[in-house]
């Protein structure tokens, strides 16, 4: 789910909550692991990274924290009330005397129904595909066989930041490392496509030079020649 505008409906929600409940005093919304949401306008970062504490202290005590799906806390001002709903977590402070059907409510009603409006409203984040147009040089004899060569930089590329639109993989090689490249797809710009093996290009002369050698076959089973333009994808 793409979470800014699921975050946005969220904010508003809360913000609405605690306005129609005045016995929430806080509200806020984080994943498992710990990545707040959203929380309503009136509890500050503070606010809630102290009562992250004390979950994660609770849950250091009871280790029953991970798999709860309601977990209440008495306070001597109030309560500590948290929800698992939709693989999201939501805290709730209140006052000592809140109405249960207004808890149940928000945890029930108002909430997943936001949580679930949004999953279906929302288009899901998808990756880019990488994708080179690299230049066809073709390849002869008997040890050419099915595999297609191409410049080990390309490959590089593709291994250390698969999604090139997404500009945080360029600065974290090694924490965005892949699989090897074992295959590659070729498409042709008739649309003819085939799945090959790849190898790093052993003619130093042809290396960094945007091209793609291909075995002969190959070229004819995809109707191109030396010289052609075809898109190539990584595949692992």
């Amino acid at each position: 789910m793409n979470r800014e505008p699921c975050a946005i409906a969220l904010t508003t929600a809360l913000n609405e909550i605690q306005k129609a409940y005045p016995e929430i005093k806080h509200s806020f919304i984080f994943t498992h692991n710990k990545s707040i949401i959203t929380g309503d306008q009136k509890t500050d970062e503070k606010t809630i990274q102290q009562i992250l504490e004390s979950l994660e202290s609770l849950k250091q005590k009871t280790k029953t924290i991970g798999n709860l799906k309601s977990f209440s806390v008495n306070g001597k001002n109030g309560k500590l009330i948290i929800f698992d709903i939709q693989d999201n977590c939501l805290v709730l402070a209140t006052s000592k005397n809140i109405d249960k059907s207004h808890i149940y409510s928000i945890t029930h009603v108002i909430i997943p129904t936001i949580l679930k409006t949004m999953e279906i409203l929302t288009p899901p984040t998808t990756q880019v595909t990488p994708q080179k147009k690299l230049v066809v040089d073709t390849l002869s004899g008997f040890f050419s066989r099915d595999s297609v060569q191409i410049d080990a930089e390309t490959l590089i590329e593709w291994t250390q930041n698969p999604n090139p639109h997404d500009q945080t993989n360029s600065t974290r090689t090694q924490e965005t490392s892949q699989e090897p490249i074992d295959h590659v797809k070729i498409e042709t710009i008739n649309g003819n496509s085939t799945l090959c093996k790849v190898k790093e290009i052993n003619d130093q002369k042809l290396k960094g030079k945007n091209i793609i050698r291909i075995p002969e076959k190959i070229c004819n089973i995809l109707e191109i020649k030396k010289g052609d333009t075809v898109k190539v994808k990584p595949m692992t």
